[in-house]
């Protein structure tokens, strides 16, 4: 079983996986650096700063509803992963 606890998704058959975790975003110099970002600039700023290429590359090519899919699974993990 693996140990890697960064967030994993599939699309189009490839499973990726973050190359950072979601500590990464939540520390308050983070989050004081980025607390005027509207919530889609916040979204992809999260991304863009946890995700790594590839898995960034994937969510570039997903349509909407694969988009959609991914940000409500996103967003449970996340309230997880912060004891919510």
């Amino acid at each position: 079983m693996a140990t890697n606890k960064n967030f994993t998704f599939e699309h189009n058959g490839e499973t990726y996986t973050f190359e950072k975790g979601f500590e990464e975003v939540r520390s308050p110099r983070w989050l004081r650096a980025n607390r005027r970002r509207d919530e889609l600039d916040l979204a992809f700023t999260i991304l863009e700063a946890i995700a790594g290429d590839d898995a960034l590359e994937a969510i570039d090519s997903m349509n909407e509803d694969e988009f959609m899919a991914l940000s409500k699974r996103l967003t449970k993990e996340m309230g997880a992963s912060l004891g919510e």
